[in-house]
């Protein structure tokens, strides 16, 4: 009998494990674990969410099992997870998936943090699990994206289940008949829509939490008997069918347990939409040619692809987190700053009305041959018209960060330094770099977490 999509995945969990892990697999989880502790902590402490979440889960009585990152405190692993997950993503800083439109870090590292915290489990069996919950979640996501976004879907809030479930069911040794049922409720909880573009609502930083949360609860429910649909993704009622309108369900296992996924995540040196990093590299290119003013410009024109125009073309954005979506924000900072770092995302740098005019003169169009090629490149044209007619134009197929034009482990290191600066101290940033990006298979999570707890 042909297995269903859930079991063949539920197999490559059951059989992964550190030893059986390329090395360049092994060094990629940690460099997401690195990239990904940073998001953390700097949304613990910069973002309204990471406050909330703080204060949602001071709120609980539970045993405490597991660390909220950036306090002094402990609680379930489920809450655990749900905050870290959303500080993870407060600040738009976490890894992602152009293929899958996703970005994984901000809920399977937290819920894998936790679990393996409470459990008392190692490295060895952190690294394990962020593997195999990045390679499923991603491999389901490239199988139906672009159309699941386009659809209106957030996939850091539904595919996301998939990779924090495959990596919960890791760390609690789950058999494959086990696995299988959880990913079959992972399905049923897999929730988040994108209505947040349109008017820069918080809830957006809901979704991963959610995901890592859910991803414990369904690995958990699963061993205590619970069972779910085994054809949970290719099903004539499953996610696919459910979800996008397209889909190729035979790429989801292709490759499976020889290609990994995980070596195609990109890393941000922005705190904003990935789409936003396109246009940012694009103006900088143009300056560094044309070194133009704010006063010089007469019009900015931008052609590329239908994902980046529909959740990135925010001309009038107003609030915080609409403004780290915003490609019309980004270049404008720039052109009026210099940079859009974390600095350039607060309430009041968003009120700046040098940046609010240069915004109003950059409007967005989907070009034809860049829609083609989409999703590998994702590229982006800027065009900078100034006043005496002169077009200066640049084009960015691969932005800083992508896997054809990465960020080094020193990169990685420099922006979690760059990130946690203010928030932690020196001698804690080289403790937690050692304890992430070098950590010993052997090293106890425990340990790793009370760096995290302060």
């Amino acid at each position: 009998m042909t297995k269903t999509v859930s079991e063949r995945l539920a197999d490559f969990v059951q059989r992964a494990s550190y030893e059986n892990l390329p090395k360049e697999v092994i060094h990629q989880a940690k460099r997401c674990l690195l990239d990904t502790c940073g998001a953390v902590i700097a949304g613990s402490y910069h973002s309204t969410s990471g406050k909330i979440a703080q204060s949602y889960a001071r709120s609980l009585e539970e045993p405490p099992k597991a660390t909220i990152i950036g306090t002094d405190i402990m609680r379930s692993p489920q809450a655990a997870a749900f905050a870290n997950g959303i500080a993870a993503h407060a600040l738009e800083l976490d890894d992602g998936s152009r293929h899958a439109t996703y970005h994984p870090g901000s809920s399977i590292i937290p819920s894998s943090l936790a679990l393996c915290e409470a459990e008392g489990k190692t490295a060895r069996d952190l690294i394990a699990a962020i593997a195999v919950g990045y390679e499923v979640s991603i491999r389901i996501g490239k199988s139906m994206n672009p159309n699941h976004y386009l659809k209106g879907f957030h996939p850091t809030g539904t595919v996301a289940h998939f990779g924090t479930t495959a990596a919960c069911s890791q760390i609690l040794n789950l058999s494959v008949e086990e696995t299988v049922n959880a990913l079959g409720l992972a399905g049923s909880l897999a929730s988040g829509i994108n209505q947040y573009e349109i008017d820069g609502s918080l809830v957006k930083h809901l979704h991963p939490g959610n995901a890592a949360r859910n991803g414990i609860m369904t690995a958990l429910l699963a061993k205590e008997g619970l069972t779910g649909p085994r054809g949970v993704i290719e099903g004539r009622l499953g996610f696919c069918h459910c979800f996008s309108d397209e889909y190729d369900i035979s790429s989801i296992t292709e490759g499976l347990g020889t290609q990994y996924d995980i070596l195609s995540i990109y890393f941000k040196p922005y705190p904003s939409c990935r789409y936003v990093h396109y246009a940012n590299e694009a103006t900088l290119n143009i300056l560094k040619e044309h070194p133009l003013t704010p006063e010089d410009i007469d019009q900015i024109h931008i052609l590329t692809h239908q994902n980046a125009k529909q959740g990135s073309d925010i001309p009038d954005y107003q609030t915080v987190l609409h403004a780290r979506l915003s490609i019309q924000y980004g270049i404008a900072s720039i052109l009026a700053r210099g940079k859009a770092g974390l600095q350039e995302y607060t309430e009041e740098a968003i009120k700046d009305p040098k940046v609010h005019a240069i915004a109003k003169k950059i409007t967005i169009e989907i070009d034809p041959e860049i829609q083609k090629l989409y999703p590998n490149p994702r590229s982006m044209i800027v065009q900078i018209k100034d006043k005496k007619g002169n077009i200066y134009s640049s084009r960015v197929d691969y932005p800083k960060g992508d896997p054809e034009n990465p960020m080094t482990d020193e990169e990685l290191t420099d922006k979690f330094i760059d990130v946690t600066e203010g928030v932690i101290s020196k001698k804690r940033q080289a403790e937690i770099i050692e304890n992430t990006l070098h950590i010993s298979h052997d090293a106890s999570v425990r340990d790793l977490m009370k760096l995290l707890r302060f």
